[in-house]
């Protein structure tokens, strides 16, 4: 077993990664960067420090700490990979798998919104080279991504319905922090939702998500934590998330599937509010953070990870203390709890109401202060520039998680999907033959610990720089159809625009159903332009279309 060395100090961001606030022209936008900033970093640095506690006891936080009380951020030791990974020793500020999954959704944030096949399709699955730690369901959900015909909303992984934990609640801040509106829920819940379901499906790692979200733009909006009362008045807002769902074609598809599983998501959805109710109730009641802990059952290994529990118990660490450091220091010590995800999701909430940052900086801070200027960009309407993605098309995962990281034909590295990187030290020797770990920094500032094969493979491909300039958004024409394109074909039913948009190409076949010939035109563009995940959702939606009977009333159409 070799212990890994830590990542060279030398390593730091580069100077693209810090940009000016003043840049931004909108009024205000300097200070809603700087709260994005502040509650972006003070998530990291809780993730950071109760990782350190996280799924142990007293003696064997002492053995991380070297006997030290549990303060602050500090180097630390941790096997990484499971029985055939590495003993490593993890730099001051080193986030887990909370922080990591948050600067992937905001990755997959851009200007003209959530591109949830991206997140789902790419992040998702190359995560699971560089994770560290990361949930049975999202790990799972991560893997079954990783199968070419799987689609966003149709991750039907072992235990699909059941995935309630929290895997989801605790990556989903970006969407709040890009929201053109935060008092509308609207603005980003949608997306939250749509996130969500990547990875969870039970009502409680739902309701975790959106709690969580409506929380962080009710601090980001007032200016300080959302009281017991606020919470509660929220609930009217997640009671109507069955609306939300509805009116999504995609997310719909989701339920229906959900339904044929677990019953009528309306149901089970009302059931989980009311539960939710009941449990901000009961956090309220508690004197301090402990009792909270205790009222909601944290302490028990099958209730520990809840999505809903946690993000009621995160709001409820900020009633009781306001100061971020030490309100992490409280939860990263309370053994036997989630306390890097409490403590992530707290700091996201008091970091957008504290005028500091962390007295100590998480790893690769400048990365989250410029991701928090990109994002409060959006916010305000503006258009920066956003990740380079491979085409959807042609994309396919890797085949293990030890074949993401490649070099490139001049001999640097590559992490497929994501971008370029540098070698952050010599690789390390994994007890399993033939595979090996690597730090190394990404080109836009993030730092990874990576599985590797010994002999790296060579990408055949030419990768796209981690960066690039957006195409403006599509625009429909007043005199559209309804599939995205003006023009007729002389038949009195238009055709599919050039680029798949899956809501507007279903309702171009509903319009136009009755027509052999427009139906045929509508498969042969959603085969030919459709990523995989939009061609199962246009296959899902064709078939529950075309086999709606027609009216009583009405003969069938002429073949």
């Amino acid at each position: 077993m070799t212990e890994a060395r830590l990542i060279p100090d030398t390593m730091a961001a580069p100077d693209s990664a810090v940009a000016d606030a003043a840049n931004v022209a909108e009024v205000g936008a300097a200070d809603l960067c700087a709260m994005v900033s502040r509650s972006a970093l003070w998530a990291a640095y809780g993730d950071a420090l109760g990782w350190i506690s996280e799924l142990t006891n007293e003696s064997g936080l002492k053995r991380r700490t070297s006997g030290e009380p549990l303060r602050e951020p500090i180097k630390w030791t941790r096997r990484i990979g499971g029985r055939g990974g590495v003993t490593v020793s993890l730099p001051r500020g080193c986030y887990s798998d909370d922080s990591q999954l948050r600067l992937a959704t905001g990755r997959a944030i851009r200007p003209d919104g959530f591109d949830v096949e991206a997140f789902a399709k790419i992040e998702l699955p190359i995560w699971l080279s560089y994770a560290l730690g990361g949930g049975k369901s999202t790990t799972a959900a991560a893997a079954n991504m990783a199968k070419p015909r799987v689609a966003w909303f149709a991750n039907h992984f072992r235990g699909w319905t059941n995935s309630g934990g929290n895997g989801a609640a605790m990556r989903i801040q970006p969407h709040v922090w890009a929201a053109r509106s935060l008092d509308d829920p609207a603005t980003f819940l949608p997306d939250v939702i749509r996130n969500a379901i990547c990875t969870h499906s039970h009502p409680s790692g739902l309701m975790g998500a959106v709690v969580h979200a409506i929380a962080l733009a009710n601090g980001m909006t007032t200016r300080r934590p959302p009281s017991p009362d606020s919470l509660l008045e929220s609930m009217e807002t997640v009671a109507t998330i069955p609306k939300m769902v509805v009116e999504d074609m995609d997310v719909n598809l989701w339920r229906s599937a959900f339904e044929n599983e677990a019953g009528e998501f309306d149901h089970v959805w009302r059931r989980a509010v009311d539960e939710c109710r009941d449990a901000i109730r009961a956090a309220a009641d508690a004197p301090n953070y402990a009792a909270i802990l205790d009222s909601l059952n944290l302490r028990d290994e099958d209730s520990r990870g809840s999505g809903m529990l946690t993000a009621v118990a995160a709001s409820g660490l900020t009633w009781h203390e306001k100061e971020p450091a030490e309100a992490m220091r409280i939860a990263a010590n309370e053994l036997g709890t989630d306390t890097d995800t409490i403590a992530t999701m707290a700091g996201a909430i008091l970091g957008a109401t504290s005028v500091e940052e962390p007295h100590i900086e998480p790893l690769d801070a400048d990365l989250f202060r410029s991701e928090a200027l990109r994002l409060a960009q959006i916010a305000r309407g503006g258009r920066p520039e956003s990740h380079a993605y491979p085409d959807l098309l042609r994309w396919s995962a890797p085949k293990t998680r030890s074949d993401a990281l490649v070099k490139t034909p001049d001999g640097g590295l590559y992490v497929h999907g994501i971008g370029y990187a540098k070698s952050g030290g010599e690789p390390i020797e994994a007890s399993q033959a033939g595979f090996m770990w690597q730090w190394a920094k990404m080109d836009y500032g993030q730092t990874v610990f990576i599985k590797r094969r010994r002999e790296l493979g060579v990408t055949a491909d030419s990768p796209a720089g981690p960066k690039r300039a957006l195409s403006q958004p599509q625009v429909r024409s007043d005199q559209s159809n309804g599939a995205g394109s003006d023009q007729s074909n002389g038949h009195g039913t238009g055709s599919p625009s050039k680029t798949l948009r899956l809501a507007d190409a279903l309702e171009y076949l509903e319009k136009n159903k009755d027509s052999d010939e427009a139906v045929g035109r509508a498969f042969r563009i959603a085969v030919t332009r459709g990523t995989p995940g939009e061609l199962a959702g246009w296959v899902a939606g064709a078939t529950a279309i075309l086999r709606e009977p027609p009216p009583i009333d009405t003969p069938p159409p002429s073949r």
